[in-house]
């Protein structure tokens, strides 16, 4: 492997990238602490810590600065693996530092959490992480380390006042039926859009003319907002269930979870067909002849060639749905549905910005999770020879 010169121009750009967000955040709130969950934010920046853990959150970009200067692939790769994981490191220990102070002090602020300035450092480490390659073993233990010192802090009862960590006791069980509701959403309407989507795929790929009518017609749903096809849907839904009491009875209404359920559907109907269209397209023409000239039937080139051939872009259009559907679930509770969505808006109308941001944070790491999963599940369906030219990998 080739070494990198230590004034390689790539390195520099990337290490200046996370020292500049460094510097921004050294200059914004660190962290807030509040009353309660309504209450004006009282904003604290890095120059509120005591000079010890000012001098940690720095170490990460000096690790990274020395990165920038050094000669060769394996010194680079563990400075940044170093830097990445204490940069995930320091910034939880502050939250676990200021959380014990504030239990210690019954006349503090209820409640804290990090402020911009800690995100834009997160941030930053984000993007140490990214500079690397390939994500090697000891950064999955340094990650797994973090985890452990958070969770141990977390039962010492150093984050007994995050305001995330108060909303989410405030919600008990609730947050879990939300949770699941989140991902039988996600999972129904996913399971609806591929039974429609791929047999619509393979009609496009086989028909010129169905193509011209069913690729317009996917680009029109898309630019209606996903609010207005949920008012949309509340008129005709209704009148159905008035006008056949049984399909209210099956819960089909004008408002709940079956409106979210058509509308996240047709949203997700774009990248399954367009990514199977495309997947079967693409398929080299001289492998099915060579298939044909070995005297297989057309039903014979379509399960042994075609299928396993075109898998893996048809995954990949089944994942970037699977990931929109998550994030699209959310507006399900603006008509009566459930969800993460309750805690974005019930946050948002009273005005607790813990409260939101605990439902994003679930939503990004069920998303981030599930993106995961179905990339492994993506690698393991993808014939070897495709896995070697590097298909399936997107």
């Amino acid at each position: 492997m080739r070494q990198r010169d230590a004034t390689d121009p790539f390195k520099l750009k990337l290490a200046s990238i996370v020292l500049l967000l460094f510097l921004v955040s050294y200059f914004l709130p660190f962290f807030l602490l509040r009353e309660n969950r309504i209450s004006p934010e009282i904003a604290n920046g890095m120059g509120a810590l005591d000079l010890r853990c000012r001098i940690f959150l720095l170490l990460p970009f000096l690790l990274v600065a020395l990165y920038a200067s050094v000669k060769g692939d394996w010194l680079s790769d563990m400075l940044l693996s170093l830097a990445g994981t204490l940069g995930l490191f320091f910034p939880m220990m502050v939250l676990a530092i200021v959380g014990g102070r504030l239990s210690g002090d019954a006349s503090s602020p209820s409640r804290y959490g990090p402020a911009s300035g800690m995100y834009v450092y997160l941030t930053a480490v984000l993007v140490i992480f990214m500079m690397k390659p390939k994500v090697k073993a000891y950064d999955l233990i340094g990650i797994a380390l973090v985890i452990g010192s958070v969770l141990v802090a977390g039962y010492r009862g150093s984050y007994d006042r995050l305001g995330l960590l108060l909303e989410a006791r405030n919600f008990g069980t609730r947050l879990n039926q939300e949770l699941v509701a989140h991902i039988r959403l996600t999972l129904i309407s996913l399971a609806i859009s591929i039974a429609i989507g791929l047999p619509l795929a393979l009609v496009s790929y086989q028909s010129r003319r169905a193509e011209k009518i069913i690729f317009p017609f996917l680009n029109i749903l898309q630019t209606i907002p996903g609010i207005a096809l949920l008012g949309l849907l509340i008129t005709p839904l209704s009148t159905l269930s008035r006008t056949f009491p049984l399909l209210r009875e099956l819960g089909i209404k004008g408002i709940g979870n079956t409106p979210a359920i058509i509308a996240l559907t047709t949203y997700a109907l774009y990248p399954i067909i367009r990514y199977s269209f495309t997947a079967f397209s693409s398929i080299d023409q001289s492998v099915i002849q060579a298939a044909r000239g070995m005297g297989m039937s057309p039903s014979q080139v379509w399960k042994l060639v075609r299928f396993p051939l075109a898998t893996p872009g048809v995954l990949q259009g089944m994942r970037v749905a699977l990931v929109q559907t998550i994030g699209n679930a959310t507006l399900a509770k603006l008509i009566g549905g459930d969800g993460l969505g309750v805690l974005v808006f019930e946050g948002l109308g009273q005005a607790s910005v813990d409260m939101v941001l605990l439902g994003m944070g679930l939503i990004i790491g069920l998303t981030v999770i599930s993106d995961r999963l179905f990339q492994i599940l993506i690698t393991l369906t993808t014939p070897r020879s495709l896995r070697a030219k590097g298909v399936g990998n997107g």
